[in-house]
């Protein structure tokens, strides 16, 4: 543990020149390090996160460390704390409710009164499931998954990780209906018109995972096809199949104002959703030897309204193009380059609705729809 000299060293001039008075270096048996930035601080007069610099510390640290290469297989992963001097019975009055102490803990603020407790989270390791979808992961799911670990209170994080499981279920079968061989889609029994027309839903999503995977079982030569065969997403009763639909019960439910409305059970849902959504990105390991990438080419709409890019999962035998089933475009709503996925389709009008993973925008495509078209032909 150092404490830092009269004058002051390591700040961050992001949040307005912030100087932790404490750095705790940790080292582990196997070679790796945590670097922790711990800073006593009186919080009376503190706003709750995303309003505050100082707790949010630990989000650029950890977004710093992905880019931190390890070395031996010893990694380096920078962290920080605030310990709030303030009672935590005054400082969960001034934030509101649903401030609990386990909520404070899992934003890096503990408090002066419980350190016994707080000690274990300071010396704890990095994740390294959360390592591994940070740094391994296609973009989509690890975007979106390290999105919630950014998002404090529990109805917006619970709406969020919602949204998260749809996205995970978009991509999934996106990627699927990228694997299925020329002639295939009629094996499959797949009716994707249907399934587009007017909005997918994730139980549709479902359906065309569930109806690719039996194709992929005799894809004895596919690695990636298999991994996705052997996720048995259409078993109901255990491992990711049962976490997948319940992750959709709760969707509809929130869909139809069915679901927890009280913030104490909207916060222990979101918990139990946390849970379920871990477990799935668990199941989806594999997918961290298959990087995303964009190649240079593009498509251009008929009516030059859209222009989408042309990823691809990289293969250890060549790539995998996701067109027309995954793109990039630029967003016209917020100006940035976000990844979409099918999400409606108007065949009388040949346009197509995609939606982002990033922020769930929607643009109109024409060049998607006829690629759909000459896809289904």
């Amino acid at each position: 543990m150092l404490h830092r000299p009269v004058e002051p060293t390591i700040g961050f001039f992001k949040t307005a020149g912030f100087y932790p008075d404490f750095i705790l270096w940790v080292k582990y048996a196997g070679g790796s390090q945590k670097v922790v930035f711990v800073e006593p601080h009186g919080m009376r007069n503190d706003d709750p996160p995303p309003n505050n610099d100082k707790v949010d510390l630990y989000l650029a640290l950890k977004d710093l460390s992905d880019h931190i290469t390890p070395k031996d297989g010893q990694e380096v992963f920078l962290d920080s704390y605030v310990i709030s001097a303030t009672p935590y019975e005054e400082l969960s009055k001034k934030w509101g409710e649903g401030w609990t102490r386990e909520r404070f803990a899992k934003k890096h603020v503990l408090f002066e009164d419980d350190m016994d407790a707080g000690i274990a989270a300071l010396l704890a390791p990095r994740d390294k499931l959360e390592r591994r979808i940070s740094t391994s992961y296609p973009y989509p799911l690890a975007h979106g998954y390290g999105l919630l670990t950014k998002l404090g209170d529990p109805r917006d994080l619970y709406r969020e990780q919602l949204r998260f499981a749809e996205n995970i279920l978009a991509f999934l079968a996106s990627v699927s209906l990228a694997l299925l061989g020329e002639g295939d889609q009629e094996k499959a029994g797949l009716d994707l018109r249907k399934n587009w027309s007017g909005g997918i839903s994730p139980g549709d999503w479902k359906e065309v995972i569930q109806r690719c995977s039996k194709v992929f079982a005799g894809y004895k030569d596919v690695p990636l096809a298999i991994a996705i065969q052997k996720l048995k997403i259409g078993s109901e009763q255990k491992g990711f199949g049962r976490d997948i639909i319940e992750l959709i019960r709760a969707k509809n439910d929130y869909k139809h104002d069915r679901g927890p409305t009280e913030l104490e059970d909207m916060a222990k849902a979101s918990d139990e959703v946390q849970e379920k959504l871990r477990r799935c990105m668990q199941a989806l390991g594999f997918f961290a030897d298959y990087p995303m990438h964009e190649t240079e080419s593009s498509d251009v709409d008929r009516d030059q309204r859209a222009r989408t890019g042309n990823l691809f999962l990289r293969l250890n035998d060549g790539q995998l193009p996701l067109h027309p089933f995954i793109a990039s475009a630029t967003c016209p709503r917020c100006r940035d380059t976000e990844t979409y996925f099918v999400d409606a389709w108007d065949t009388k009008k040949g346009t197509v609705r995609l939606k982002s993973f990033e922020r769930g925008h929607t643009i109109s495509s024409t060049g998607i729809s006829d690629a759909l078209t000459d896809w289904l032909n």
